[in-house]
Formats: C-alpha cells, structure tokens, sequence
C-alpha cells in the first residue's frame, strides 16, 4: 500500500506573468478578421486565448515522489537509483541550466520558476548522470525525496 501513496505533488505552472502576452491574441484576431467578420475574430480570439492558457497549465511538468518512484515530466525512476539531493541557490540557477550543465542530463524545467533541484543518478547502467527539476518550492521537494528514501 505504501508503494502508491503519494508523498508530494506539483504541477509546474508557469508564472502568471507568462500569461500576459496571451492578452494580444484577441485583438489581433479581431483586428484581422473585422473586415470581414468581426463576430467570427472575436470568437476565435477568445477561443484561442483559452486554449493557449489551457495548453500552458496542461502542459506544464508534473513532480510525483510517490513511494520508492520519483517522476518528474515524462521521465520516472525508482529512488534506490538514485543519489544525493541538492537545492540550486538562486544565483547559481542560470549557470546550472547553461554553461554547467552536461548534456547528459534529464531536465524538467519551467522556465520561468527560480527554484531548481539536482537529483544524481547512482544507476552505473543509466547514462544520465543527474535530473535537474524546477520546482515552486525546492526544499519542500528535497525532504520528499529525502523521507521516500528512508
């Protein structure tokens, strides 16, 4: 039973601020299309906006530390495969996710999120040498990690 409890979720939404540019759709589409249809623009931007905004919630990772899995986006691992856990500072998130990152490595990133955790792979059959994971809150997901463990 304790295998499927899940210990800690979350959807990787982006920023709300991301959303804004999404506000343009709609007078663009009007705009285009009034000569022609103004009704027509005016639902099919509100109609693409939705859908925009509701491709970027649906689309978003999911981090799942569920008994001894961790799965983060498309990718799962059982814990015992895995190494140490580490949050990424934020002063050192930009280096992480460029010039220090080897290209090995699995990521599950939402841009627009500051906190980043590193999971080392221990698998000596598995390529990917680390994971590296955006998350809202990157020490609440480290403990998770941590306590499945254990």
């Amino acid at each position: 039973m304790a295998e499927t409890q899940v210990g800690y979720q979350e959807r990787v939404t982006p920023k709300w601020t991301n959303f804004l540019p999404l506000t343009l759709i709609l007078p663009t589409f009007w705009l285009t299309l009034a000569p022609i249809n103004a009704a027509l623009g005016l639902f099919l931007g509100i109609s693409l906006t939705l859908l925009t905004a509701g491709l970027m919630v649906f689309k978003a990772p999911v981090i799942r530390v569920s008994g001894s899995n961790i799965q983060a986006g498309k990718a799962n691992i059982e814990l015992q495969f895995t190494g140490a856990v580490s949050v990424i500072p934020a002063e050192k998130v930009f280096a992480a996710r460029g010039p220090e990152l080897d290209a090995r490595a699995y990521l599950a990133l939402q841009p627009s999120r500051k906190g980043l955790i590193k999971l080392e792979i221990a698998d000596k059959k598995d390529p990917t040498p680390y994971w590296l994971i955006s998350t809202k809150t990157p020490e609440l997901l480290k403990k998770a990690i941590e306590e499945a463990k254990n």
